[in-house]
């Protein structure tokens, strides 16, 4: 019986099995006709789990980056059946490189321990009548090296390009890329003329990356630079762009005439980067033009004073029943969205019979994507001097709300304050508060300076050059040349900074190597290669004390030349960090890769090493 029902459990896997293979579907899309230096994509679908994918030979065309696989499946019941669908997808991203009638071979794949095939693809390309940008770091164009307007740009955009004057306007900086690009460096920042400004992005540590498709291509777009801008000034104002400088790495296309080698394909994958040409190029974003509208004077507060926003008032009293002479603590808080750090203090009414100081004032402003928000708070300290029922007014404010386009005043709390006659004690009464220094009424007119008893001293019993008085001078002179010696070694020590740190540069290099290791087994592959990045980087800054910004390719090529390493020493290192760089930015990037990068990242760090010694 056990036997029949193996029997029945194999025929019926081997069924299914031959099924699923008689629904295969490998087919291979892309444009029909294309331009030359006009990138597309050759997109690869499978409707079953798919491995060991083998990517086709695509001729004179340039491969820029892929594949970059996803995965799409569903599930639906209609009338009490199950159906299900499942795709699997192989993205490429091509340039067509000359004009001419361009065959692109089957890609293939196993399924079920079986190797299929897709459909080969033919592309026409044609003549090119658009007009490119080559940029290059001589500023020349070079055979292949050529970078195209909508490659790498920047933009800049605004929340509203008419605001009130005050009104809160955000402005953002978005750079838009198809290509890896590294090493970003701003030249020129935007002055906000007419403006006051607040970043909102001076703790940003890495640049948040997203996708977006614009006009059919997949652009990696991240927020380089965010403010928010309060106009001080009606009229037109301008704002200038931005530029900033920026390391774009190109694949440059082989030359040379061959037939098809297996192993083409496989040594031409981007990871390799054999192919690959770092290009240094200066983006420019657009201007902008605000048109600022003046405040309505219909309807307007008496006691108006340029408050812009969203706002909240609210107040707080220690203590309403207290004796004359003692001290109250009375806090004011506005808080909302706006120009808040443009507030000057309330003017707040006393009692005549109060004396008061000028508050404490405390802010906490808060910065996100949304703009400038948070709370400002005026603690008010005031004494009551004479006795009796006293009233504190409500305190109002006056804004202007830029949506609902008018008015609003809020109000705080009045107080009703009951004093008592106090006492005034020969001693005097004193009182302090956290927020203003010591105050201290004095209940007399003199006060002696030494009362009775004290002690008497003989005349001529004084420590001045007395015995005592020399064994102090000597011992504070000891001790003032003791403390000159440890500074002076200190400074010492400090001054052998670079050595300590060429010394240790290989172990901080492997610390941060056994770190990236960590984020490869969290799944963090942003956080790994950024970690393997400033493990390289860092290695070099550090053998050869170099600050940050002197950091670069070249500078690394150069560097390790001057110091005598090998060739291949040299090209491996320059050829890790162009894989690091490439994996950290490009889309697309397989994750599979993360452990020959770590390997080659070991193995370049080591002969490095051996060859400075």
């Amino acid at each position: 019986m056990i036997k029949s029902i193996y029997i029945l459990a194999i025929l019926l896997m081997a069924s299914q099995t031959g099924y699923a293979d008689d629904k295969i579907r490998f087919v291979g899309t892309s444009k029909q006709t294309v331009a030359v230096g006009e990138r597309f994509r050759v997109v690869y679908e499978i409707n079953q789990d798919a491995e060991n994918f083998n990517s086709p030979n695509f001729g004179d065309m340039q491969l820029l980056s892929g594949p970059s696989t996803s995965t799409n499946s569903s599930v639906q019941y209609t009338n009490g059946k199950m159906t299900q669908s499942y795709s699997k997808t192989y993205t490429f991203i091509l340039r067509a490189s000359k004009e001419g009638q361009n065959t692109i071979s089957p890609a293939s794949a196993m399924v079920n321990n079986r190797r299929v095939q897709s459909n080969s693809l033919k592309i026409k390309v044609v003549k090119n009548t658009k007009n490119q940008k080559a940029n290059s770091s001589n500023g020349s164009n070079t055979n292949n090296e050529t970078l195209q307007d909508d490659d790498v740009y920047l933009k800049a955009s605004i929340t509203n390009s008419k605001p009130y004057l005050g009104e809160q306007v955000l402005v953002t900086y978005r750079i838009y890329t198809r290509v890896p690009v590294s090493n970003l460096i701003v030249k020129k920042l935007s002055s906000f003329q007419g403006f006051w400004s607040k970043s909102l992005l001076d703790n940003q540590k890495q640049f948040k990356q997203t996708t977006e498709i614009i006009n059919g291509q997949e652009y990696v777009v991240a927020v380089i630079n965010q403010f928010a801008i309060f106009p001080q000034k009606t009229g037109s104002l301008i704002i200038e762009p931005t530029e900033m400088e920026c390391e774009v790495q190109l694949r440059v296309q082989n030359n040379r005439k061959r037939g098809y080698d297996p192993f083409e394909d496989f040594f031409n994958d981007p990871f390799f980067n054999r192919n690959v040409k770092n290009i240094r190029t200066v983006i420019k974003s657009n201007l902008i033009s605000i048109e600022v509208k003046p405040l309505p004077q219909k309807n307007k507060p008496p006691d108006f004073n340029g408050a812009v926003g969203d706002f909240r008032l609210s107040s707080k009293i220690d203590r309403t029943e207290l004796k004359a002479n003692d001290a109250l603590s009375i806090t004011y808080t506005i808080s909302g969205k706006g120009n808040l750090e443009l507030f000057n203090m309330p003017n707040i009414k006393f009692p005549v019979d109060f004396e008061t100081f000028d508050p404490k004032v405390s802010s906490n402003i808060k910065t996100s994507s949304s703009g400038v928000s948070g709370k400002k708070k005026f603690e008010y300290l005031v004494i009551p001097r004479v006795g009796g029922n006293y009233k504190i007014n409500p305190f109002t404010l006056s804004y202007f709300d830029p949506k609902a386009k008018k008015y609003r005043t809020i109000k705080s709390e009045s107080y009703e304050i009951q004093v008592e006659k106090g006492e005034i004690t020969s001693g005097g009464i004193s009182y302090s508060s956290s927020a203003q220094e010591d105050i201290q009424f004095i209940g007399q007119d003199i006060r002696h300076i030494k009362s009775l008893p004290f002690k008497l001293y003989n005349t001529g019993s004084h420590l001045f050059l007395s015995l005592s008085f020399f064994i102090i001078m000597i011992i504070i002179i000891l001790l003032m040349v003791i403390i000159v010696a440890i500074i002076k070694r200190m400074e010492k020590r400090k001054s052998n900074t670079s050595l300590l740190k060429n010394r240790k540069a290989n172990k901080i290099a492997k610390t941060r190597l056994r770190s990236a290791e960590k984020f490869k087994i969290e799944g963090d592959d942003k956080a790994y290669y950024d970690e393997i990045a400033q493990a390289l980087w860092g290695y070099i800054g550090d053998k050869f004390t170099l600050k940050q910004s002197e950091l670069s390719i070249d500078s690394v090529a150069e560097t390790l030349n001057e110091k005598g390493a090998d060739n291949v020493v040299t090209e491996n290192f320059i050829n890790i960090l162009n894989n690091i760089e490439f994996a950290r930015f490009a889309p697309g990037d397989s994750s599979n890769k993360m452990e020959s990068i770590y390997n080659e990242s070991v193995n370049a760090i080591m002969l490095a090493e051996k060859a400075l010694k």
